[in-house]
């Protein structure tokens, strides 16, 4: 069977500061197809699972089901959420039978659909790491002085250690290299950034954003690539009210798209509230 990818967005994708369009301005420079799944839901995220246990499991599944007949021979998002109740639901059905079982009589009854048990769940960074050549890019001198912190987030990594080490990821860090800018090591890489908690404990969520961006900042980086919606709107909009030189947080498909020459304007860093100034 032909590889045929699908793109599925989830709940924040849409709203994130730039990711669609740097997201679409890289598939089109570099003619990668990867349309977005025509009907598609709220996976659940952790929430869901996490409250609701096996019933939590199931708009997951529903997807995944949705994806296949759809065509789809892999399932990508570049949200750590849905990346992981996605695989979350998907490990389940290998090892519940059970759980299998049901799920599949609810799909065939609620809406229709079947179970895809061969579909590859796959982060935007594990897919653009492998379509994107460093050949590719545009060899300025100023991008190699850039010193770029890759932030993985607390759900990309763990607890799959088939993805990257689970506690000390080297994906993103790579890639920026292969890119021209100058990653840098420092010890917070996958500490959480408080997620949706955000909305309910604010000031808990900017004490953990601030231990991430000092830890940065301490090894004198120049901007954040991160790889989450959420991680990237924590790690930025809390600093407004912190008391710290403000670090500009980018989506790596931003990043990757000023190391390939895409016109900044395609980008989408004017929506991001802490200007790129030094890029």
């Amino acid at each position: 069977m032909p590889e045929r990818i699908l793109f599925y967005p989830g709940c924040s994708f849409e709203t994130a500061a730039g990711y669609k369009q740097s997201l679409q301005a890289l598939c089109s420079r570099l003619d990668i197809s990867m349309p977005h799944m025509a009907s598609w839901s709220c996976c659940g995220s952790t929430a869901c699972i996490s409250l609701q246990g096996e019933k939590g499991m199931y708009p997951a599944a529903r997807i995944l089901a949705q994806a296949g007949s759809e065509g789809a021979t892999m399932l990508v998002t570049g949200c750590n959420g849905c990346f992981n109740a996605l695989r979350k639901a998907a490990k389940l059905m290998h090892q519940d039978q059970g759980f299998k079982e049901r799920t599949r009589e609810r799909l065939k009854q609620q809406d229709g659909l079947t179970l895809c048990p061969d579909l590859e769940i796959k982060h935007l960074l594990q897919v653009l790491v492998k379509k994107v050549d460093a050949g590719d890019r545009t060899r300025h001198p100023h991008v190699q002085k850039l010193r770029v912190a890759a932030y993985y987030g607390c759900l990309f990594s763990r607890p799959w250690t088939d993805v990257d080490d689970p506690e000390h990821p080297q994906m993103l860090d790579r890639f920026m290299q292969e890119l021209g800018f100058t990653p840098v090591d420092y010890s917070l890489k996958t500490a959480c950034c408080g997620a949706a908690h955000a909305l309910a404990f604010r000031e808990q969520t900017e004490m953990l954003v601030e231990r991430i961006i000092r830890s940065m900042q301490d090894k004198q980086a120049d901007l954040a690539a991160v790889i989450c919606p959420l991680c990237q709107l924590n790690l930025e909009s809390a600093q407004l009210s912190l008391g710290l030189p403000r670090l500009p947080v980018l989506f790596f498909t931003q990043v990757a798209g000023l190391a390939l020459g895409i016109p900044r304007s395609e980008l989408g860093l004017d929506k991001l509230l802490i200007a790129p100034e030094k890029i």
